[in-house]
């Protein structure tokens, strides 16, 4: 039987210390080299919880299994816990497999999982899996709130302007706290206060203003106004450890109530006093009319009716284009562009001020996109383009090939004409040197040319998938052509058929990538160019 690894460890720390994974991978080898079981894939997993599905070797193997050329047929784990700790995890991944007619296999928990009895076995030990885990972070968590409680850090970099310190505290045990960093940070904080609360400067021009003067930020580059924003309102310049403020746990739910930080004063050394601090954020109430805050309570986010973002790209710098919206203060009423998200986070000193109207340039991709995905409907056009995008793209390996059975067919020729000079007794007394050198090199492009063979492969295309690629190309005219396009939905589905959308500036012509799969594997690929009119 063929069969998938799978191994994982938790945090980084044990994945560099490799306190985990090669005794994981050596029980797994071993067990299967007694079954007589082939490995054919190896998934490692570095650093990754299983508390959650968002894993990236997990789901690379989730979509091998899915597909109908699967190469293995069962997953080996050491224990069922590396799979997942969370118990609905277990039953929703392993049905979807068992489904596709792959098993998930414990070397150290044996169940088969067919008679009732391994059944209840192997459920008994998810639901102790999750348990373990669950009461493990509620112990790491009282554990943290109490570090919290007394001003100590329970991780991550410091802010600006401060650096982290252990403290000894006997039994060989330590306390990270937050001391002052370097003077010219301390000094940039106060400034940039400064110019908040008593100049009227705002973000993007204290970020300008950095940038010029070359000051360079915690992790030595550029500054942007989302940097100067988080700072200004930061409460740890006024000595203020907060902990708490994020749900990691529940998606769509970042920022908990205030009622649930833990929250310690002087906990160390402040950089500005309260009052500059609550005079920038009166300011930023007054400037930004509450837009200044850095975060929100729980609610439900308004959808961006810019459906181009994350494939329009500044022609210029590389940035993202960003959604925008001028000459009023009501979100999303105003005239509405696309700018250069560069511009607009690290001034003009990164990249020149750059926007073009939503209207426009939506309309026009809306066009050329529909006009092409159209074209892939007519007939077997999508199979035909798909085919001759897998021959394009392997033509150097194809061309490679025949090269080396050109230079096979002289070497060959070459090679018989010595020989028979030799038996014929006209051969010289180097002939049988350079027929050696002739073999050796006979043997060397024979090699060669059986490397590059086995690199190309013909390309098969699943009916299934060519069907399931139709279904999505017909999905997506049909949103284009209504007259009420669902931005969010759209943004979903354009990043299926376009990668990169740019407008080159001086020629005002827009470049637009077209294309099919994933990043494991492209099927088609073009580039269309349209003029901006």
């Amino acid at each position: 039987m063929k069969v998938a690894l799978y191994v994982r460890v938790s945090s980084d720390r044990q994945a560099e210390k490799e306190l985990s994974i090669p005794a994981q991978v050596k029980a797994i080898q071993q067990y299967c080299l007694e079954k007589g079981w082939i490995i054919v894939n190896e998934f490692i997993e570095k650093g990754k919880s299983a508390k959650t599905d968002d894993r990236p070797e997990f789901q690379k193997m989730i979509a091998l299994a899915k597909r109908s050329n699967r190469p293995f047929d069962a997953v080996v784990v050491h224990k069922f816990d590396r799979f997942s700790r969370k118990r609905d995890d277990h039953v929703i991944y392993k049905a979807l497999l068992n489904q596709c007619g792959v098993k998930v296999i414990s070397v150290t928990e044996q169940t088969e999982a067919e008679t009732p009895q391994d059944m209840l076995l192997e459920g008994m030990l998810e639901v102790i899996s999750e348990f373990f885990n669950a009461n493990l972070a509620t112990e790491v968590r009282k554990g943290m709130t109490q570090n919290a409680k007394q001003g100590y850090n329970n991780g991550g970099t410091p802010p600006y302007g401060y650096r982290t310190e252990h403290m000894a505290m006997g039994s060989q045990k330590t306390k990270a706290v937050w001391v002052l960093g370097p003077r010219e940070e301390i000094e940039t904080i106060r400034w940039m206060f400064h110019q908040y609360a008593y100049e009227n400067v705002g973000y993007k021009k204290i970020a300008s203003m950095l940038n010029e003067r070359e000051v360079p930020t915690q992790k030595g580059g550029k500054w942007s106004a989302t940097t100067v924003r988080s700072m200004i309102h930061n409460e740890s310049y006024i000595g203020r450890k907060i902990w708490n403020k994020q749900d990691y746990q529940t998606r769509g739910k970042k920022w908990r109530d205030r009622s649930e930080w833990i929250i310690t004063e002087n906990a160390h050394p402040a950089i500005i006093n309260e009052e500059l601090f609550n005079r920038c954020q009166q300011k930023a109430n007054e400037r930004h009319n509450g837009g200044g805050v850095t975060h929100l309570e729980a609610q439900v986010k308004k959808s961006s009716p810019f459906w181009l973002r994350g494939v329009f790209y500044c022609d210029k710098c590389g940035s993202r284009m960003v959604g925008n919206v001028s000459a009023t203060t009501k979100k999303y009423g105003g005239q509405k562009y696309y700018v250069c998200g560069g511009y607009m986070r690290k001034g003009k000193e990164f990249c020149a001020y750059l926007s073009w109207r939503k209207e426009r340039i939506e309309q026009i991709v809306t066009n050329k996109l529909r006009s092409v995905l159209l074209r892939l409907t007519f007939d077997n056009q999508l199979e035909e383009e798909i085919r001759k995008y897998h021959s394009d793209a392997n033509k150097h390996v194809l061309l490679e090939s025949s090269n080396l059975e050109s230079e096979i067919t002289y070497l060959t020729r070459r090679i018989s004409q010595l020989e028979d000079e030799l038996k014929a007794g006209a051969g010289k007394s180097y002939y049988a040197d350079m027929l050696q050198d002739l073999q050796n090199d006979l043997t060397a492009k024979q090699d060669e040319l059986n490397n590059v063979k086995m690199s190309y492969r013909e390309w098969e295309l699943p009916d299934t998938l060519l069907q399931s690629i139709t279904n999505d190309i017909r999905v997506m005219i049909g949103m284009l052509d209504d007259e009420m396009q669902n931005p969010q939905l759209m943004n979903e589905y354009i990043r299926k058929f376009v990668s990169n959308i740019t407008v080159h500036r001086e020629t005002k012509r827009v470049h637009m990538t077209v294309k099919l799969g994933d990043e494991e594997q492209v099927l088609y690929q073009k580039m269309v160019v349209v003029d901006w009119q």
